[in-house]
């Protein structure tokens, strides 16, 4: 990746979906002591982690889905945590992909938004656990789109182990922005959401011209909106822009371009506006959905090319709630599954 210096690989050869990935998997030196935890390709828990070495101390920007995969990324630090030791870490939002490894740092400072730390448990590992247990079964199920929830729910969680997983939810909790200070090393974190979820932050190291996003930024991954407003997603977009940093760490995807923002703010505006002229007629997120995702100015965008684009479902629901046209669902747990269930079928 252009900017960065592969430090310690894992040396994988195809991603966690069984893909081959566009950039080698591991430890990036993106700046001076600032490292980037690359996962390709940035699909369903590929998340990026940050890691900042302050002197005698390091802070860890997000943990993964499970502890395996945490612990992973330990290991191929370890030459750096040896000589200085994660003392905080810091959450930029609540979706399980970026705080359930917060279980191994128990005690350590934990730092989020207040939002974050309100939505962490929604939805909980054994919940998780349950549906990737029962996913084998969904797929033998031909009725009404199981079996296509169940390959898309197994093949998403196959890769990570939630059974022995406790959230750890963060004890210092911040609104709008709040400034750190380790060793010497300044740490501006900036409340963006509600956008991607409720809670979203992202972490500016100033004198390291390093930002680490968090997700409201992907990079050829299509990006979600589980909460909305979008407007939220898109002025933290700016506030990147603003930043001027050297080097930007995503969510999710290969460090970011300036043009990959643009790209996504552009995605934002489309979507907007091709789907409200939808719901105000009278048409289901699913069925508008599937009419964005064949229109030409779909397939002829840089958006056609990204990954998972089967997400606009749920942006899409989120949309139409915001603007106050709230289609029927099903209660609770079965009201989730039938939400993936839908999006699972979006691409057929």
């Amino acid at each position: 990746m252009i900017g960065a210096r592969l430090a310690v690989g894992t040396g994988r050869v195809i991603t966690r979906m069984g893909e081959a990935p566009a950039f080698a998997e591991g430890l990036y030196e993106i700046a001076e002591s600032t490292f980037a935890w690359m996962v390709p390709n940035g699909s369903w828990g590929e998340t990026n982690l940050g890691l900042i070495n302050c002197g005698r101390q390091s802070v860890l920007i997000d943990t993964c889905w499970d502890l395996h995969f945490t612990r992973e990324m330990l290991e191929h630090a370890e030459s750096i945590l040896t000589k200085a030791p994660i003392t905080r870490v810091i959450n930029t939002h609540a979706d399980g992909d970026h705080c359930w490894g917060n279980q191994l740092f128990s005690d350590r400072i934990i730092t989020a938004t207040r939002a974050c730390v309100d939505h962490m448990m929604h939805p909980s590992p054994r919940q998780l656990w349950a549906i990737k247990s029962s996913s084998k079964l969904l797929r033998c199920l031909p009725l009404a789109g199981l079996d296509s929830l169940g390959k898309y729910m197994g093949d998403m969680l196959a890769p990570y182990e939630f059974r022995k997983l406790h959230v750890r939810p963060a004890q210092e909790t911040f609104s709008g922005e709040m400034t750190i200070t380790v060793e010497g090393v300044t740490l501006h974190l900036i409340e963006t959401g509600p956008g991607h979820t409720d809670g979203d932050c992202m972490v500016w190291v100033p004198e390291r011209q390093a930002v680490f996003a968090g997700d409201i930024l992907f990079v050829g991954v299509t990006p979600v909106d589980w909460a909305g407003p979008v407007e939220n997603i898109r002025r933290g977009l700016r506030r990147l822009l603003e930043l001027n940093p050297e080097v930007i760490v995503p969510g999710h995807g290969p460090l970011a371009l300036y043009s990959d923002i643009q790209d996504q703010v552009d995605y934002w505006d489309w979507l907007e506006s091709t789907l409200e002229p939808m719901a105000r007629s009278g048409l289901s997120p699913f069925d508008a959905s599937r009419q964005c995702l064949e229109r030409h100015d779909f397939r002829s965008s840089a958006f056609a090319r990204w990954r998972c684009p089967e997400r606009i479902f749920t942006s899409a629901c989120t949309l139409y709630r915001h603007w106050g046209v709230t289609p029927q669902t099903l209660p609770g747990s079965l009201g989730a599954l039938d939400h993936f269930r839908k999006q699972s079928l979006v691409l057929r």
